[in-house]
């Protein structure tokens, strides 16, 4: 299940697009000049299971906060820690320990605090038999309901937990911690309205409940509600302003609602209020990225890798920023470390088939885009990056088939058939090829690439009308397009007959293509003046 305490870095356009690699000459339509370039997405960052699994159990007190509890007062810990005896006899947080306890009740308490030394060892099917005596001892121990909860969970036997957590309340309906470590659980298992309903139970018991208050922003989250998250994150921070999660969580609602400078604050503030927090270090790469700022990125990133190595999703992500800082081979290096780990990795598979393509790498990016099929068959992206990847090697017949099979998945992607569109036009069907852009200019009115593509087909069959307006469109949004939309407006105005309007497309494209270095375009350009 994919929910989010971290969040993402956005799309990076790595490698250019069809509007910026349209030839100077008309005459010639190949692959290469129309092959649209592939788009590398970087994957959501999410809390792994196992990391919100050992937040979530009753384990030591993790770095972020280490307070003593108080009696009564689970919120004073940084994670859902029942209540500890301080010895197998005693138990300070408990009403009934103020009292004389019965030798029947002194049973009950040594059994369970052999039970908690036991879960501790990680010594699980021992320590469920002491929480089991204690229990039957004492069927009203609360705190024994909840331990043994924890070591069910410890045991994935989520039913068997979830049933001591209901007993725990039953038993004590006033436990604020049961109410909050079901509510956990219930986040977990992706029923969402159960844990809402069970956090705020915790908060109306606790009103300065900030563990609550902070997993009830990510219950929201993960139901895409990041603004509600966001009130429910300050209010944690409202009762504690130092604490990491909910400044971490935070940052990762407000990059979610792409307002990455402002993520840049509260990931900072989580960082100097924990020590090695390596997903705020990863959070605030993300944010780095989508600012552009890309060293800083790569330094949270490493950073992030440094602390904890056994992060996959932190070699994902670096990947993406290797990418885009231009360094391939290193991105590879990095989604081969987690193909090492999670060989059925659906994501790095694609990942890696996309900087193959990137690369020139054809064959070697159908191959892993064969694997993605192999994964999932409904995969429309593998079918649509296979197609282009044969489209690249001049298999035009498997690329088509390649995205009929991509539109049958997923009939409403543009980018589907906008590649099927650069393959017919290759394969001089330019009836379909334009049919096709037209198709995704009408699910995407702001797709400038498809715009443009057809302006090129239309042009090449003889409509120079048609390709005049469609260019026209694209230079009235962007006046500074590239210097192929200007240059083929320019040819477009020439078989039109207005050699005037022609003449200044063209010097503009020719200024264009010389601030580029593109030497090509600039003599081509010069060659139809000279025409004119």
């Amino acid at each position: 299940m994919n929910r989010s305490g971290l969040t993402v870095l956005s799309i990076a356009t790595l490698f250019g697009s069809l509007v910026g690699s349209l030839p100077a000459q008309a005459e010639s339509l190949s692959v290469e000049n129309t092959f649209d370039a592939v788009i590398l997405p970087v994957l959501n960052v999410d809390i792994d299971p196992e990391s919100i699994r050992s937040r979530l159990e009753p384990l030591e007190p993790i770095k972020l906060k280490t307070p003593e509890l108080e009696s009564d007062s689970p919120a004073s810990s940084a994670m859902p820690e029942p209540v500890l005896p301080n010895s197998e006899g005693s138990l300070e947080t408990s009403p009934a320990a103020e009292m004389p306890v019965s030798p029947t009740l002194a049973e009950a308490m040594k059994a369970f605090g052999r039970g908690v030394k036991r879960y501790r060892k990680k010594e699980f099917a021992a320590a469920l038999e002491q929480f089991n005596a204690a229990i039957a001892i004492n069927p009203d121990y609360a705190e024994a309901y909840l331990f043994r909860a924890a070591t069910h969970r410890a045991l994935n036997n989520t039913t068997a937990a979830m049933d001591d957590y209901r007993t725990a309340i039953s038993v004590r309906s006033d436990y604020a911690l049961a109410y909050f470590a079901q509510g956990a659980l219930f986040y977990e298992t992706g029923e969402l309205s159960s844990a809402v309903s069970a956090f705020n139970r915790a908060i109306a018991i606790q009103p300065d409940y900030v563990e609550a208050y902070d997993y009830l922003g990510l219950t929201k989250a993960a139901a895409r509600n990041f603004n509600g998250a966001l009130a429910d994150y300050d209010v944690a921070l409202g009762f504690d302003p130092t604490y990491a999660p909910a400044l971490m969580h935070r940052g990762a609602a407000l990059i979610e609602l792409k307002e990455f400078d402002s993520a840049i604050a509260p990931l900072t503030a989580a960082i100097q209020n924990s020590d090695d927090y390596a997903e705020a270090y990863l959070n605030r790469g993300v944010a780095y990225y989508n600012l552009g700022t890309l060293s800083a990125a790569l330094k949270d990133i490493n950073e992030a890798i440094d602390i904890d190595a056994s992060s996959i999703k932190a070699f994902f992500n670096r990947s993406y920023v290797y990418s885009a800082l231009g360094r391939p081979n290193a991105a590879l290096t990095d989604i081969n470390t987690v193909l090492t780990r999670q060989p059925k990795s659906i994501e790095a598979y694609m990942a890696r088939g996309t900087l193959y393509s990137a690369q020139g790498n054809h064959s070697a990016a159908i191959a892993d885009f064969n694997r993605v099929i192999e994964l999932d068959v409904y995969s429309s992206e593998a079918y649509r990056q296979r197609a282009a990847a044969h489209a690249a090697n001049n298999n035009l017949a498997e690329a088509l088939a390649d995205y009929d099979s991509a539109i049958g998945l997923n009939p409403v992607d543009e980018a589907i058939y906008k590649g099927r569109a650069d393959a017919y036009a290759v394969y001089g069907n330019l009836p379909a090829a334009i049919s096709d852009y037209t198709y995704a200019i009408e699910l995407d009115k702001g797709n400038d690439s498809a715009l443009a593509a057809r302006g090129r087909a239309l042009y090449e069959s003889g409509n120079a009308s048609g390709a005049y307006q469609d260019f026209s469109a694209v230079i009235r949004r962007n006046p500074a397009a590239n210097a192929d939309i200007y240059y083929y407006r320019g040819l477009s105005l020439v078989a039109l007959g207005d050699s005037f309007a022609a003449h200044n497309d063209l010097q503009a494209a020719a200024e264009r293509y010389l601030a580029s270095g593109e030497a090509d375009g600039y003599r081509a350009v010069l060659d139809r003046m000279k025409d004119l």
